[in-house]
């Protein structure tokens, strides 16, 4: 009885052994299955992110560049009409359109824009104050001031869409080697 019973012990070691090893494979199967769901899933969501945060840069570059445009057309609309060029009527009817296309894309800035970051809200702030018309010509220092605020709210969500988490120690890493190394 006791040959049997080592027989028995022998077998049910074996078993166990082999078992041990597949339910091992297995699990490392089924874990390294699920890290590489979640590694692909990862990936895709930072992908859509950055093609999604591309197409804003560029729709908000476009608005930016419109929205220079038509205060401009209606800083030439205001003088034609001070300066008697156009008649009244005509003149009066193209500064209204001028204007309410500059509005237009204006709304569209300012909803783009983030009131939660101070570079986004100085923009605002810039662009705001080209409403108001009180010359024949735009202020050619205000609006390179709205260019380079605008430059660096570009500049900044580019960051963001270049390294995505990772955008804040990277930044830093950047100011700190500049600082210590600089060109």
């Amino acid at each position: 009885m006791s040959h049997v019973l080592q027989w028995a012990c022998k077998v049910h070691a074996i078993m166990t052994s082999r078992t041990a090893v597949w339910l091992a494979l297995f699990a490392g199967l089924g874990i390294g299955s699920i890290l590489a769901a979640v590694v692909g899933w990862v990936s895709a969501k930072a992908v859509t992110i950055s093609n999604h945060r591309q197409n804003w840069i560029n729709a908000i570059r476009d608005d930016l560049v419109e929205y220079l445009r038509g205060i401009e057309q209606v800083h030439y609309r205001v003088s034609n009409v001070s300066r008697g060029i156009e008649p009244a009527d005509q003149a009066l009817e193209e500064l209204q359109g001028a204007r309410q296309s500059a509005l237009l894309v204006y709304g569209r800035i300012l909803l783009r824009l983030n009131i939660t970051e101070s570079a986004h809200v100085r923009l605002a702030a810039l662009l705001e104050v080209l409403l108001h018309v009180e010359s024949p010509t735009p202020d050619a220092g205000h609006i390179d001031a709205v260019v380079t605020q605008a430059r660096q709210v570009l500049k900044d969500e580019w960051a963001v869409t270049k390294y995505g988490i990772f955008t804040r120690p990277v930044l830093a890493s950047k100011r700190a080697l500049r600082r210590y190394f600089p060109k």
